[in-house]
């Protein structure tokens, strides 16, 4: 089983066509209308996925109907190419794929009912899920309203304060991280984070020194082995140090630059404010557009990926608490 995540339709006519579609059994994915582009007929290497789409699969149509909100379904037949649906292009969203409208799920993606192992914010047209059984066990949340339910049970026992406490907890630490490391301090402290994380073999600092940056702070360089072959992926990273709600939508265009100027797989956003709305739907419209996958690392995520990543726990002292 394998659970898709298709991204936002920006065509306000085209995503409520594609809504009523689903609403009547076909999920669809927007690419090309052109009868050559029909994938039955015309391989083309880069939507092969949609017939790697199988019956048993679940498909997420993020930010549909609207923004925040996901419609899932559980597929039940295979990729087809019809005459689409009509919008202000004219026929589009020809690609389809049918599902069991007897599953169809609406719900926030950012719903407490949603395990934090799901990811549903996809970079590009569209990701995969691979946290599988949490998948499934968050839908199942949504039908039953489990953990709101547990969290109202939990209230009487005193767990709920204990989880806000941490909540309260990882905020603190984020703050903390902004007071305590000013200017290029920031960046020469996750530089020091990303070499620890498995997998990285080279951390270069580009943020420093007399010559421009092209917007990479970081530039963070992976390696995989498969088979005595080695695979390398470079990452450039933006760091900002704010407070309050990141509005400033400067970060993305500098995070485009650099994946474009160091040739890079990707790049990553850390930001010391919390995310807005307004940052992610950059973020996400300006993965769709290079078509390289931006991740958003912002507020509390930051205070999180230190805790997982600082092994050498230099945060603790390097913090004045």
């Amino acid at each position: 089983m394998t659970i898709w995540a298709f991204a936002k339709i920006d065509d306000t006519e085209a995503r409520k066509a594609v809504y009523e579609s689903i609403k009547n059994g076909k999920s669809r994915f927007g690419w090309s209308s052109n009868d050559k582009d029909n994938l039955k007929k015309h391989w083309n290497g880069k939507h092969a996925f949609l017939l790697s789409i199988k019956p048993g699969d679940w498909i997420v149509h993020v930010n549909m109907p609207k923004w925040g909100i996901c419609v899932a379904a559980k597929v039940v037949g295979e990729y087809d190419f019809d005459d689409g649906v009509k919008c202000s292009r004219g026929n589009n969203f020809r690609h389809n794929i049918p599902i069991d409208v007897e599953t169809i799920v609406e719900f926030n993606r950012r719903s407490v009912e949603i395990l934090p192992t799901v990811n549903l914010n996809p970079r590009q047209r569209y990701q995969r899920v691979y946290a599988v059984a949490d998948f499934l066990q968050s839908i199942e949340n949504i039908k039953t309203n489990a953990v709101q339910n547990k969290k109202t049970e939990d209230e009487t026992k005193g767990i709920f304060f204990l989880k806000e406490k941490s909540n309260d907890i990882l905020k603190k630490i984020t703050t903390l991280i902004h007071e305590n490391h000013k200017g290029k301090n920031l960046e020469r402290y996750f530089a020091r984070v990303f070499r620890q994380i498995p997998n990285v073999v080279d951390v270069n600092e580009n943020g420093f020194g007399w010559k421009t940056d092209y917007g990479a702070d970081l530039i963070v360089t992976t390696s995989t082995t498969i088979s005595n072959i080695q695979f390398e992926n470079k990452i450039v990273v933006q760091i900002k140090s704010y407070t309050g709600a990141h509005y400033d939508l400067k970060a993305v265009k500098q995070i485009e630059t650099a994946i474009e100027k160091f040739d890079a797989s990707a790049g990553i956003i850390i930001t010391t404010a919390t995310r807005t709305k307004e940052l992610e739907k950059k973020v996400e419209e300006a993965s769709q557009n290079i078509d390289k996958p931006i991740e958003l690392i912002a507020g509390e995520d930051v205070a999180k990926f230190v805790i997982k990543y600082d092994k050498e726990q230099s945060l603790i002292f390097d913090l004045n608490y």
